[in-house]
């Protein structure tokens, strides 16, 4: 019987099964990581992370994020500091810093202090191509205001569309626990607007800076928190309320992230927060 060794971690609630390959390589399939995911029948998780050796001399690993369904994603902002902790724990302790590469991006770990990581989620983007976006169903103007909206039951919901390295509508609204998020977003994607889907987030204000929010990952549903959906939110605000706060925090049910950007479109999000180990183990096979 051949087995997968693992380690479980989350930050702010999204829980995350680490496989680390750096050394030991083996190929996952998407049957074998909806069955890691499983809560029921095999570890359980919102995603995979999976730490991967590059060959680039810049890039300290390949970082590659799955979700429960199988398929792959482009970002996840709270895998990273996971898998930030991850990595200064077992192979940095004197490092700093590090570059590391997704799919769609590089991004820069930073360690801040014992168990605080800075995670460099790189430049918004609005552009089409970044977005996903099916250009035969949906035309808006990139970098537009708040002009797009979504009828649901009756009434009109505002959003901006954002790509954090992964595409993200973010919706302004009121009474975010009373909206049925699963219903909400699964009629927005039959909108066929983008080529894989998007991450929903309905968010309102609770005082100044701090905004509560309500999170649906394609791949995933309905999660406790999610890294990039805070950074997209933090982005987002420039256009609903026309102000820019350079420090925004996001509470979910999860807890509460720590974005900062300048509102800047070519400067770079940061989101700042901690990390946790749940437990080790292994998966049979």
């Amino acid at each position: 019987m051949r087995k997968i060794n693992f380690t479980k971690m989350q930050s702010l609630g999204n829980d995350f099964v680490v496989i680390d390959q750096i050394k030991n390589i083996f190929q996952l399939n998407k049957k074998l990581i909806k069955k890691i995911c499983d809560r029921n029948y095999g570890v359980g998780c919102d995603q995979i992370l999976i730490l991967e050796k590059s060959e680039k001399k810049d890039i300290f690993f390949k970082y590659k994020i799955y979700n429960s369904d199988g398929s792959e994603s482009g970002q996840c902002g709270n895998g990273a500091k996971c898998i930030a902790k991850y990595y200064f724990d077992t192979y940095g302790k004197r490092k700093k810093n590090i570059q590391i590469e997704t799919i769609t991006k590089k991004m820069s770990l930073n360690f801040i202090k014992e168990n605080l990581y800075e995670v460099d989620m790189g430049m918004p983007s609005f552009k089409y191509k970044d977005l996903n976006i099916n250009e035969k169903n949906y035309k808006f103007k990139e970098n537009s205001d708040i002009n797009n909206h979504f009828n649901y039951k009756g009434k009109k919901y505002y959003y901006k569309l954002v790509s954090i390295g992964n595409p993200h509508a973010v919706f302004m609204c009121k009474a975010i626990e009373g909206i049925n998020l699963e219903d909400f977003s699964i009629n927005f994607n039959k909108k066929n607007i983008f080529l894989k889907g998007v991450n929903i987030s309905i968010v309102e204000n609770i005082k100044s800076n701090h905004w509560s929010a309500r999170i649906y990952e394609r791949g995933s549903g309905e999660t406790k928190a999610c890294g990039s959906a805070a950074c997209a939110i933090s982005v987002c605000l420039k256009f609903f309320t026309n102000t820019q706060s350079k420090n925004n925090y996001i509470h979910m049910n999860g807890g509460k992230a720590h974005v900062q950007w300048s509102g800047k479109e070519l400067e770079s999000v940061y989101l700042l927060g901690t990390a946790s180990y749940v437990f080790s183990g292994a998966y049979n096979i």
